[in-house]
């Protein structure tokens, strides 16, 4: 009988592991594909391992897109902030470099967040706060801003991600029509946009 190439996962390091190359297959679908075409079937395949030893990572995929977004903001939160630029371009050339961080935060509330249960909503929010405090405290010893003024700005910071991206990121239908003349007004520019609204809120500070 041919050996099966799959071996569990056990100790500590082989548990990582085997959780980061599950991650990484799903990074990858993700830089390719829609959230909603990806299966958990091939995220498996990709990282190479059955889909039930997946199920023991990740409850669903939702939950692994869930790990993929803090482990995401974790890097975020700790890559140096350029405190030689305004606050507002730090940020954003800090955000445009990482588009699978900005892609997942796209999508955070509106599909990934939606079918939790109350203890794992809690417990992935909990995770959140821990990454997002890290990054506030930095940003303001850096520029000299109160914690309510960091915290304040990192949530506009997000919510504006959020909505740059969706605006600049249409379906490939829209995306394809909107070299017909006259349609590019609604051509929107990620960078140019995300940059124009951070500097705004960072003058209402």
């Amino acid at each position: 009988m041919a050996e099966c190439p799959f071996q569990r996962a056990r100790s500590p390091e082989q548990k990582a592991e085997r959780r980061a190359q599950i991650l990484a297959a799903a990074a990858t679908f993700f830089e390719q594909e829609r959230f909603e075409a990806i299966s958990l079937a091939s995220i498996a395949r990709k990282a190479g391992v059955t889909k039930a030893a997946l199920y023991r990572y990740f409850s669903s995929k939702e939950a692994l897109f869930l790990g993929l977004y803090l482990d995401e903001l974790e890097q975020v939160s700790l890559t140096p902030v350029n405190d030689s630029l305004p606050l507002w371009q730090a940020l954003s050339e800090l955000l445009v470099a990482r588009p699978l961080f900005c892609r997942l935060t796209a999508i955070l509330h509106s599909v990934l967040e939606q079918n939790l249960e109350e203890d794992a909503a809690r417990e992935f929010k909990q995770s959140l706060l821990s990454r997002f405090t890290v990054l506030a405290q930095r940003i303001q010893q850096a520029y000299a801003l109160t914690g309510d003024q960091a915290a304040t700005y990192l949530m506009q910071v997000q919510q504006t991600l959020i909505g740059c991206w969706a605006v600049s990121h249409p379906a490939p239908v829209v995306e394809k029509i909107l070299d017909t003349p006259g349609l590019d007004l609604f051509r929107v520019d990620f960078k140019r946009a995300l940059q124009a609204q951070l500097k705004a809120l960072e003058m209402a500070l």
